[in-house]
């Protein structure tokens, strides 16, 4: 008969949320670069044709892209700092998901 297989440690411990983290972070700082790179080829048609509005909306949405990441790794830093903080002042009763659910908006 099989059995059942006990975690050791929580599958949501602090380790693995701030390696998620860091690995959002990492994707957006390659986001950003290639939306700034994409935002580069667009201005250089632009500077070409200054009549091509396909590239000059293009070129927009790209620098919209370069601040979303920026402002994704904001909300990361910042609910990392938050929970940081949590765990430091809350109770140790409360669960590492219950104390996320209340920073997260």
């Amino acid at each position: 008969m099989p059995k059942n297989y006990v975690l050791k440690n929580s599958p949501i411990d602090k380790n693995r949320l701030q390696k998620i983290c860091k690995k959002i972070m990492d994707e957006a700082v390659e986001d950003r670069s290639m939306a700034l790179e994409t935002h580069r080829f667009f201005r250089a048609m632009v500077d070409e044709n200054p009549n091509d509005s396909a590239s000059k909306n293009l070129m927009v949405d790209c620098l919209k892209l370069a601040q979303s990441s920026k402002t994704s790794i904001i909300k990361v830093v910042d609910l990392l700092v938050k929970m940081d903080k949590n765990t430091n002042d809350a109770d140790s009763s409360k669960s590492l998901f219950d104390q996320l659910n209340e920073l997260t908006p």
